[in-house]
């Protein structure tokens, strides 16, 4: 299953399968990229900013934690992954 991180169900970790880096600035980018969100990386929704929005969307991505707005996870495509960590088997 592949879909976007601002849809990903909280705490399941997902692969990012592909980022549409075009779709933002170059200073988020840069951004995202120093903290390690990155085409392969598994990432865990925690958390969203509060009961009426879906923004910001916090992660776990190693040990670390971090917070991006809903408009960058709606352009980072994620797949599921298995309990191994690898991705799940695509149905026939």
């Amino acid at each position: 299953m592949i879909g976007s991180l601002d849809s990903a169900p909280l705490g399941a970790a997902v692969r990012i399968a592909r980022i549409d880096w075009p779709a933002m600035s170059p200073d988020e980018g840069r951004r995202l990229r120093e903290f390690g969100l990155m085409e392969g990386a598994l990432v865990t929704p925690l958390h969203r900013g509060s009961l009426f929005s879906r923004d910001p969307l916090a992660l776990a991505v190693g040990r670390m934690r971090v917070i991006i707005r809903a408009a960058q996870a709606a352009v980072i495509a994620v797949e599921a992954v298995d309990a191994a960590g690898g991705a799940e088997p695509k149905p026939a």
